[in-house]
């Protein structure tokens, strides 16, 4: 399946089938995450798949019991760290850009030292406001990859984020953002209603 294909394809999905997703279709959909763009490389995300249904079912608890959370075989806890937006964590992804000719040392010195390119100095507030920014990129790769392995995902943001951390036993470091539910779709729903593209698109000014 192409990406438009997938995009034109994919729907929240509420419904799962009973049956277990094959480690590999998981890899997929994870790898996608992994090769999602993000702010100078730096890549903070974190994901936590989990497949015991008792944890599952806890987890779900923490996110107000929604049912397509709960009754899905594989449940992705979907974090950030802020880690990667210190100074040592973005120097050291814009140093990985150097061997593939995206980086120079007289640039990254540059970036590191502007407020505008590197979060740390705007504070925590700001590097986790970034860091949320780049999990869900990495999300929406995933929504799309579980589409092309014939899977269905749910995305899940309305949620208590400290009481999945604290069921999940999190460092401090790492906050949660979403959830993703994950597994065969038990549903064929109908494509959502989106606006029309002469509401929300503008050539060359806002009018």
């Amino acid at each position: 399946m192409d990406v438009s294909g997938a995009i034109l394809k994919r729907t929240s999905i509420r419904r799962w089938k009973p049956v277990p997703v094959e480690k590999e279709k998981i890899e997929k959909v994870l790898e996608a995450g992994r090769r999602a763009p993000s702010w100078g490389n730096t890549q903070p995300w974190r994901f936590i798949v989990v497949q015991d249904k008792a944890k599952i079912e806890e987890i779900a608890k923490a996110a107000g019991g929604q049912p397509q959370a709960s009754t899905a075989p594989v449940l992705i806890v979907c974090c950030a760290t802020i880690d990667d937006f210190t100074r040592k964590g973005h120097g050291e992804a814009l140093k990985s850009l150097i061997p593939v000719g995206a980086m120079t040392d007289e640039l990254m010195n540059i970036v590191l030292q502007s407020d505008i390119f590197a979060p740390y100095l705007r504070g925590e507030a700001v590097m986790a406001v970034r860091a949320g920014e780049q999990v869900m990129i990495a999300v929406a790769y995933m929504t799309l990859e579980a589409v092309n392995q014939g899977l269905g995902t749910c995305w899940v943001g309305a949620i208590t984020p400290q009481e999945v951390h604290k069921v999940m036993n999190l460092p401090d470091s790492i906050f949660v953002q979403a959830l993703l539910p994950l597994g065969y779709p038990g549903e064929d729903p109908k494509p959502r209603p989106r606006k029309d593209i002469s509401k929300i698109v503008f050539w060359e000014k806002y009018e």
